[in-house]
């Protein structure tokens, strides 16, 4: 699935300021497909979170964006396959791709972290989608995000609720 936008700049503040069915050529899927996870390792997760930002929306809107960096100390690549929010009931990763001069968003099963190296979540580039949200967001609130690993493992990360 495809989003397309003439200013990637605006994407995910377009994106939270519509539902997604009511406009031509943006859509969202209803549900998301089960995912199973591999068993959990008790090895603790080489990962670290930094700048984790809920880009704030008004009051009834009910999608967002979450932008981060994950830097992994590891020898391994660790493969994001999901995150969690107690105030979502949906989630997305998703990825940014240029077909010409479109830039747009298209749902990914999987985020990568290279192995000593950094995975930038930005609003010019791949993030997270929070949709469904259960409430308005307060700007200055931290919200819990669960990241989920495709070897079963996750890390919580406090991202604050900021202002485009």
């Amino acid at each position: 699935m495809l989003w397309t936008c003439a200013a990637l700049s605006l994407m995910p503040v377009a994106l939270a300021q519509h539902s997604g069915h009511d406009m031509p050529g943006h859509t969202m899927p209803m549900s998301m497909p089960a995912q199973t996870a591999a068993p959990a390792s008790s090895a603790a997760l080489p990962l670290r979170a930094s700048g984790a930002t809920v880009v704030a929306v008004p009051p009834g809107i009910g999608e967002t964006s979450v932008f981060l960096t994950l830097t992994n100390t590891g020898a391994q690549p660790l493969k994001i396959t999901g995150v969690r929010s107690a105030v979502a009931g949906r989630t997305m990763l998703m990825n940014t791709v240029k077909s010409g001069a479109m830039t747009g968003m298209k749902m990914a099963a999987a985020l990568v972290v290279p192995a000593r190296g950094q995975l930038v979540l930005s609003a010019t580039g791949d993030h997270l989608m929070l949709l469904d949200l259960k409430r308005s967001l307060k700007v200055g609130e931290t919200l819990n995000l669960r990241l989920l690993t495709s070897d079963g493992r996750s890390l919580t990360v406090g991202a604050t609720v900021r202002k485009p």
